[in-house]
């Protein structure tokens, strides 16, 4: 990781220890929109003292080839579209592989990449680990008439429709605060180009059938809104929790 962002990252944990200790719910906000503001501030900072060329496009697997789930295809479309990327799916088959195996793989400036890599992860595992406490929480009756299988699809795309939404109030917000956000907070256009100009196709995929009525997704969609994403923070609750 760049020195420019293990310092953004540093200092998301600082202020999330700082709104613990004073007991702020609103000031708790949850590290991927910090990062995402401490990203943008850095961005404009940059441009204002240094006329140096743009650095060099990056990519970066989010993982080896594998089986890819639905829900790692809808989290990275938000992620990337929050912290300046582009992404797309790469496949391979071996000769020794029945079936075809995938990866995802981001494509920008190294810092952005770097902190998008980052990001992704964090939000991967809280999203699994608050939905096993969720579940783990259900009763017979809840499990009797939705299938578990169910509810952990629909705890997922909840979160990920909560934390989606969280982003797009804090574009926004940050844009009518300082118009140079609306620039800024776009994917740069050489990245653009790059990716139109080498990566062909679409993604597809076919989505999960799913309940947004149910508690799971709406105890997913809070929790996307307003949990606090530091790995600190899930390592000590999950320690708690033994």
């Amino acid at each position: 990781m760049s020195e420019t962002n293990q310092k953004i990252l540093a200092k998301i944990r600082n202020l999330l220890t700082l709104a613990e200790d004073g007991g702020n719910d609103e000031e708790s906000q949850t590290a991927l929109l910090m990062a995402q503001k401490l990203m943008l501030k850095h961005k404009i900072s940059q441009q204002e003292v240094s006329d140096k060329k743009s650095p060099e496009i990056i990519l970066r697997s989010l993982s080896v080839y594998k089986r890819l789930y639905w829900w790692e295809k809808v989290l990275v479309r938000i992620i990337a579209d929050n912290f300046r990327c582009m992404f797309y799916i790469q496949s391979n088959r071996l000769p020794h592989q029945h079936s075809v195996q995938r990866k995802i793989v981001l494509m920008g400036f190294p810092e952005d990449v770097d902190l998008a890599f980052q990001m992704f992860n964090l939000a991967a595992d809280t999203m699994k680990y608050y939905s096993k406490i969720h579940l783990a929480k259900l009763s017979e009756e809840d499990l009797s008439s939705n299938p578990l299988s169910q509810l952990r699809k629909s705890y997922y795309q909840g979160f990920m429709d909560g934390l989606k939404e969280k982003f797009d109030i804090q574009r926004q917000v940050m844009m009518n605060e300082n118009e140079k956000y609306a620039l800024i907070i776009q994917t740069p256009e050489a990245v653009k180009e790059k990716f139109n100009r080498e990566i062909t196709g679409s993604l597809t995929f076919n989505q999960p059938s799913f309940s947004r009525s149910n508690h799971a997704y709406q105890d997913g969609f809070q929790k996307g809104k307003n949990v606090n994403l530091t790995q600190a923070q899930i390592n000590h609750q999950a320690e708690s929790n033994h």
